[in-house]
């Protein structure tokens, strides 16, 4: 079957993002793409989700460039949508960010601003670079589940965290999202896990493991600030047992990318991961800031696998 490509780009706008007025700031985005001469059509999101199956609708009627309108949630599902359909490799595909979430972390790794003037005049300048991708097989329900991320992968703490702000139902920006962080600390109970890196296995306690692509999230935090998007590697760091009131302490190394210099703290690069509980109690997972599912959990890296418009 022939399929005629599109020179359209195609938007998929999440009404939800960041704590804005969603129909003044979607008109001012349609008049601005109109005065720089963008051939665009945007999609409304519905639900959760919604994106991953209109993007691989969009795909297999032959559209070939997207827009995530929106956060990192926005750019999560977008990318799903790329890695699960089968007509075209993922790299062939390219997709920029207008980003107008609470966090934006995704675009912050990849000097795209948070201003929507600047952000169409790099999707204009069509300068283009690739990126790793991960994939996470995990449990939810006891069903064996697959999702792909593009940013970061936290269990342990991390995840406790994002479990905490879903039941809240609010949305975290940065302050909130630090607050919480430090407020759930006295809640958490440091979980038994076996670590599998390559070709060596870590026991213990943790406190936190993150698994990155990027280098940002929770809003700007940098837990794995030695994260190379197309290294072809994962930047792994992870806490054993650490005192609550060094991390109180040291909550500054979140932000200024010497998290893994504290002594308590390992960054590590690896290419394969395994994570497992070592008792009866499922370790929770987040990927970009959703929570997914738990463990036993395994990360897989594909190389290069999409093509995105770069600050």
């Amino acid at each position: 079957m022939n399929i005629k490509i599109s020179e359209i780009w195609f938007g998929v706008f999440n009404p939800t993002a960041g704590n804005i007025n969603h129909k003044k700031v979607i008109e001012n985005i349609k008049n601005k793409l109109n005065l720089s001469n963008i051939n665009f059509e945007i999609y409304t999101t519905k639900h959760k989700g919604d994106a991953v199956k209109i993007v691989r609708n969009k795909i297999t009627l032959g559209y070939r460039k997207f827009i995530a309108i929106g956060g990192d949630g926005t750019v999560h599902e977008v990318v799903n949508g790329f890695m699960r359909q089968g007509i075209v490799p993922s790299d062939q595909l390219v997709f920029a960010t207008i980003p107008i979430g609470t966090g934006n972390d995704w675009a912050k790794h990849h000097s795209i601003p948070c201003n929507i003037d600047s952000a169409i005049k790099i999707l204009k300048a069509k300068k283009t670079s690739l990126q790793d991708i991960g994939l996470a097989i995990y449990q939810s329900n006891d069903v064996l589940e697959k999702q792909y991320f593009n940013n970061v992968a936290g269990l342990a703490y991390d995840a406790f965290v994002v479990k905490k702000l879903e039941q809240r139902k609010s949305k975290p920006n940065k302050f909130i999202y630090i607050f919480s962080v430090l407020s759930y600390l006295f809640q958490y109970k440091l979980q038994k896990a076996k670590i599998k890196i390559d070709h060596h296995e870590i026991s213990g306690k943790f406190y936190t493991i993150n698994i990155g692509i990027c280098k940002y999230s929770g809003g700007g935090m940098s837990l794995v600030p030695h994260a190379v998007h197309d290294d072809g590697l994962f930047a792994v760091t992870y806490a054993k047992e650490i005192s609550k009131l060094s991390i109180v302490f040291n909550t500054f190394r979140f932000y200024n990318e010497t998290l893994i210099e504290h002594k308590k703290i390992t960054g590590i690069q690896a290419k394969s991961i395994s994570i497992n509980s070592n008792d009866n109690t499922p370790i929770d997972l987040e990927l970009d800031g959703e929570l997914v599912g738990h463990t036993p959990v395994q990360f897989e890296l594909i190389p290069n696998a999409i093509q995105f418009i770069r600050g």
